[in-house]
């Protein structure tokens, strides 16, 4: 599996080539274009040969995440075969591959597709700290082979050493050999009202860190404020 990232970086687009037999999974409504000889499974369940109920379950944790209930599943049959996937909102794309040293910890906006042999996990129990118990769910990528995720305007990676902190709506993913505090901006409550910013991560240790530059709540706040009030 091969991944080419084009129209950079506002409007990116992810070309995945496949060889033969070769598989392929995506979140739900990410295919742009493919190849006539791709097939394409739609199932819920994680991984092949998963029970009725397992798949159901599998579905219901991606929907609490913010995902699809289903996954599509795209293979070239016989040959090779090509399949496009973008995002639905503007920005960039990175590929990630992993190798089973580390796993890597995703917004759950952010998965685009990944290799079969990789293990998204949508119920990670680091999420409610994470977000200081604001009940948003971050997804775990784990196993080998390349990973796609995508981000809210341009991306940004960043080699951690030591301390770095991050605006939570800011961080697209990072790598689990980074620990993580959720802490208010400031120095304290009034600092974090009057400085605007909320609540910030602070990253210690050593790893990779992806940021953007767009803040998708601060982006809707903004948009909404502009937008003419429905009459009664």
């Amino acid at each position: 599996m091969n991944v080419e990232v084009s129209h950079r970086p506002a409007y990116a687009l992810a070309t995945v080539t496949l060889d033969a037999e070769e598989v392929v999974v995506a979140e739900g409504g990410a295919m742009v274009s493919m190849d006539t000889h791709v097939t394409v499974e739609t199932t819920a369940a994680k991984k092949e040969g998963q029970g009725l109920m397992g798949g159901l379950m599998s579905g219901l944790k991606r929907m609490v995440a913010g995902e699809s209930f289903f996954q599509n599943k795209f293979k070239a049959a016989g040959t090779t075969g090509k399949v496009t996937f973008a995002p639905k909102h503007v920005g960039d794309i990175v590929t990630y591959e992993m190798d089973g040293s580390c796993e890597l910890v995703m917004q759950s906006t952010a998965y685009l597709c990944s290799a079969e042999s990789v293990e998204i996990d949508a119920k990670w129990g680091g999420s409610k700290s994470f977000f200081g118990g604001e009940g948003l769910i971050m997804l775990k990528a784990s196993g080998s082979g390349p990973i796609v995720f995508n981000s809210f305007g341009a991306i940004k990676e960043i080699d951690v050493t030591g301390d770095f902190i991050v605006d939570n709506g800011h961080i697209v993913a990072f790598e689990d050999t980074l620990n993580f505090t959720n802490t208010k901006f400031g120095s304290g409550i009034l600092q974090s009202i009057l400085g605007g910013e909320g609540m910030v991560c602070k990253f210690t240790g050593t790893g990779k860190l992806w940021i953007q530059t767009r803040n998708p709540q601060g982006f809707g706040e903004a948009l909404a404020s502009k937008l003419p009030l429905r009459p009664n």
